[in-house]
């Protein structure tokens, strides 16, 4: 079992620290939709002076897997929890379009050793890269996840999406047959015989893949009651608890990753989360996030 850093963690507790501080001064910014280039040149400008002159080894600690969920997940997290208790329905879409464009970044991410095997130099800086797009996608001035959104994934991904959410529900078909007959430990079986990087990347797939496809077509769908019943709200209260379940997964991987069953707890709590037999999400949302939080549905 691997022992704490503890430059590791001082580094993610003043990172954790700076975001609280942060909250009050964000949520008081206006959302550009990431129409004004001169705030993304700005930000340019921000990027060069940290890569310039921010410390070495508090580079290493930041720009790295861990570093990306923490700055990737609190705030976000905090923020859709926020939004998912007030009456409107404008800041569900904000948040939900930055789930969606996180998910695609992070299920990338773990292609990185292939990246790294036909992009040597790109695969180096990955997570510099990851890191910086995380927050512009988060920034209100900025506003990249917005800025996506309105350019890229409801013209051009939206109709992959359709498709996607039709064969996932199709398989997720299939796994309510397998529990209604008997045959999850099969399943479960079979999911054990996959290497330790296989399980950790069905489980990430099988966690973003589909919620990123359903969420958005909830965003773009015109029928109330299937928002209302299995929309918007939904969506964002689900990427509220899977991205504090990975962000655990990310970091107990590393001591107990390797213990048989790890990986299955976190599949079949990702399958709690969205599956409709449970509507984990909304339990773990209601009973424990919301009054987490101190906000009031």
């Amino acid at each position: 079992m691997r022992a704490i850093d503890s430059d590791k963690l001082l580094v993610y507790v003043v990172s954790i620290a700076l975001l609280v501080a942060s909250v009050p001064i964000l949520s008081k910014l206006p959302r550009t939709k990431g129409k004004n280039v001169l705030f993304h040149g700005a930000y340019l400008g921000v990027i060069a002076l940290t890569l310039f002159f921010l410390p070495e080894f508090i580079q290493d600690e930041i720009f790295s897997p861990g570093g990306i969920v923490i700055v990737g997940t609190l705030l976000p997290v905090y923020e859709s929890i926020r939004a998912a208790c007030t009456p409107g329905t404008s800041d569900d879409k904000v948040w939900l379009q930055y789930w969606i464009a996180s998910g695609v970044l992070s299920y990338t991410t773990e292609f990185i050793d292939d990246i790294k095997v036909y992009f040597p130099q790109g695969g180096e800086h990955w997570y510099e890269f990851e890191f910086f797009v995380t927050l512009w996608l988060m920034f209100p001035l900025t506003d990249g996840a917005t800025l996506i959104y309105d350019a890229v994934t409801e013209p051009y991904l939206t109709p992959l999406a359709q498709r996607i959410q039709l064969k996932v529900e199709g398989w997720i078909a299939l796994i309510l047959a397998a529990v209604n007959t008997g045959y999850l430990s099969f399943v479960w079986f079979l999911f054990m015989t996959f290497p330790e990087e296989q399980r950790r990347f069905f489980v990430v797939a099988l966690g973003t893949v589909y919620p990123m496809a359903a969420s958005t077509m909830a965003i773009t769908t015109k029928d109330t009651d299937k928002a209302e019943a299995h929309g918007e709200t939904f969506w964002l209260t689900y990427w509220s608890c899977f991205s504090l379940l990975f962000l655990a997964m990310d970091y107990l991987e590393n001591f107990v990753g390797s213990i048989p069953g790890f990986y299955s707890v976190c599949l079949l709590t990702t399958l709690y989360l969205f599956l409709p037999m449970f509507d984990g999400a909304n339990v773990v949302f209601r009973r424990v996030l919301v009054p987490l939080t101190g906000q009031y549905e």
